[in-house]
Order: C-alpha cells, then sequence, then structure tokens
C-alpha cells in the first residue's frame, strides 16, 4: 500500500513530466519542477513557474468526479495574490482534470478566481499554450 504522501508526490512528478512532454521548448528555458518547500513552509504551491501555481491532488475514492473546494482555496492561498491557480487532480480509474480561472480561456473575462473551468489535460495544455502565447509569456 502506498501512503498518500507518495502518492502525491509520485504525480506531481507524473504532472511536471506530462508538462515538460507538452512544452519540450518551454521545458529548455523555464524550471519546471516541484516545489519542494512545501513541505518546509506553509501555503505553498506543488509547482510554480511563470505564473502559474499548480496544486496537485490524487485521490482513490471519487463522489461526483469534481475537486473539493477546499483544494481550491489552498492553491488560491498558495498564489500570494501573484500567480495565476491551476488545481489538476485526478481519481484512480479516472483521467486528469484541471481547474482553472476562465479568464485564462478568455481574456475579456475579469480576473476573478471564483469563475472556474474544469476541463481535462489535454484541453488544458491547449488554454495554457494560447494564455502563454497571449500574454507573451513564451
Amino acid at each position: 500500500m502506498v501512503n498518500s504522501r507518495t502518492k502525491g508526490a509520485n504525480f506531481e512528478r507524473e504532472v511536471v513530466n506530462l508538462i515538460k512532454t507538452r512544452f519540450p521548448e518551454l521545458a529548455k528555458k523555464v524550471d519546471i519542477k516541484r516545489n519542494l518547500d512545501q513541505y518546509q513552509k506553509k501555503d505553498q504551491a506543488d509547482i510554480e513557474f511563470l505564473e502559474f501555481c499548480i496544486e496537485c491532488k490524487r485521490y482513490s475514492f471519487v463522489t461526483d468526479g469534481m475537486y473539493k473546494d477546499e483544494w481550491w482555496q489552498q492553491v488560491r492561498r498558495a498564489t500570494r495574490d501573484e500567480l495565476t491557480p491551476i488545481l489538476i487532480f485526478k481519481y484512480d480509474r479516472n483521467p486528469i482534470r484541471v481547474a482553472l480561472p476562465l479568464f485564462m480561456v478568455d481574456p475579456e473575462w475579469e480576473k476573478d478566481f471564483h469563475r472556474i473551468l474544469v476541463t481535462n489535460f489535454e484541453e488544458f495544455c491547449d488554454i495554457l499554450e494560447k494564455y502563454m502565447h497571449r500574454n507573451k509569456l513564451i
């Protein structure tokens, strides 16, 4: 049986590798890695790069397939109101899901962290790429 901390760390590594694989040119320029300070300091994200603050959650039990509001609040605290929050979560035998602020999809939306889109990982990567280009991050 894998303990929850190990399961979480493995999922964080998986997410880092998925992002690096999807954005190889970005990975050459920007350090995309797990934030190991998260274990020593309060309100630290699992992964930070550019202006993004990513919290990863991996659980076995699924009720409705959605994230818990406390997870979103956790990533919001980690942003320190400076970074863009992203929540990546996965339940056993289910695909990876991503919760992100709607303004990442459409710049017409105000920078409102209460309007959230939940999508799959592939669509998230497409949204992330467009957002980074639109905001000249890459």
